[in-house]
């Protein structure tokens, strides 16, 4: 199971994400819409690990994994465009 607890995410002064609570159960399958500049990117950044809340936790099995580190979490993020790094 994975939850964000509350989470806000912000760059500067502006708010991208603003507490925002959700619980994903294992196998189900979910589906995350908005208009562009909604902040779906930035809620999927902080799922994976790619970016830290300003506020709030992320949970994955029962376990605050808020601080770890991206490789110890056993989340990933598929881009929808494929994506060449050097």
């Amino acid at each position: 199971m994975l939850e964000l607890r509350n989470v806000t995410k912000a760059v500067g002064a502006q708010e991208h994400i603003r507490d925002v609570s959700l619980t994903l159960q294992h196998g189900s399958l979910n589906v995350l819409l908005g208009p562009t500049l909604s902040g779906k990117t930035s809620l999927m950044r902080l799922m994976a690990g790619l970016d830290a809340p300003a506020s709030g936790s992320v949970w994955f099995d029962g376990k605050d994994v808020t601080g770890q580190p991206v490789q110890k979490r056993n989340v990933a993020m598929v881009y929808q465009q494929f994506i060449n790094y050097p």
